[in-house]
Parts: C-alpha cells; sequence; structure tokens
C-alpha cells in the first residue's frame, strides 16, 4: 500500500470526505484532490504530509512506510533536503537567545564564547 493508498484509506475509516480533509489540514481542496488522483507516492511535501499525518491521527512514518516495512521509509532527495531545511530552521529558532539589550545571539557566538572560556581557564 502506497503513501496515497493508506490516507484514502484512512480517510474513508473516519468517513471523511475529501473535501473534510482539506479542511482539517489547511490544505486547498483542490490541491488535495490533484495529490491524491497522482500515481507518484513521492509527490507529496513534507509540510503537507504532516498535515494530513495529523489531521488522520497517524504519524508521517506509518504513512509513509510500505508495506511489511519496518525500517525508515524511503524519501526522495528533494523530501530529504526538505526535512533537513525544517530541522535547521527549528533548531536556529529554537535556540536564538536576546541579550539584555534585546539582541539576538547566534549559536555560533554562544560557541565560540563557549571556546573562549575555555582557553581562559
Amino acid at each position: 500500500m502506497n503513501i496515497t493508498e493508506r490516507i484514502q484509506q484512512l480517510r474513508k475509516e473516519k468517513g471523511w470526505t475529501i473535501t473534510r480533509l482539506a479542511q482539517e489540514t489547511n490544505i486547498p481542496t483542490v490541491s488535495l484532490r490533484v495529490m491524491l488522483s497522482r500515481q507518484d507516492p513521492n509527490g507529496y511535501t513534507v509540510k503537507n504530509l504532516v498535515k494530513i499525518a495529523e489531521a488522520l491521527g497517524v504519524t508521517v512514518s506509518y504513512l509513509t512506510l510500505n508495506e511489511g516495512e519496518k525500517e525508515s521509509p524511503t524519501l526522495t532527495l528533494t523530501q530529504r533536503e526538505e526535512i533537513k531545511s525544517l530541522i535547521c530552521t527549528t533548531i536556529d529558532e529554537y535556540f536564538k537567545l536576546s541579550t539584555p539589550e534585546n539582541e539576538n545571539v547566534s549559536i555560533d557566538y554562544l560557541r565560540q564564547q563557549s571556546k573562549v572560556s575555555d582557553l581562559e581557564d
């Protein structure tokens, strides 16, 4: 069962139409219909897979695992790069600190300061 078939199965188990799934995911109905009509199971962006998985109450891994597959799913290069970008952005946003003067201090700056203090000891 590919991603599209799994999404369709879960949607039907909930008794949802494609329009309802579109509302739950905040993905335009037309866009969702196009995604679900493609034969290519790799035609989904990571952001859309996350939205769909959350709406259906499952993990992205559950949607992307092939039948009988127990390891991590196969991702396209584009999907891998998108995930890397999302992770880096999340880490950067999470670790932004502000000084008393409300200036943003980057992680690189903090690492450099840490190395300087190590040298001073």
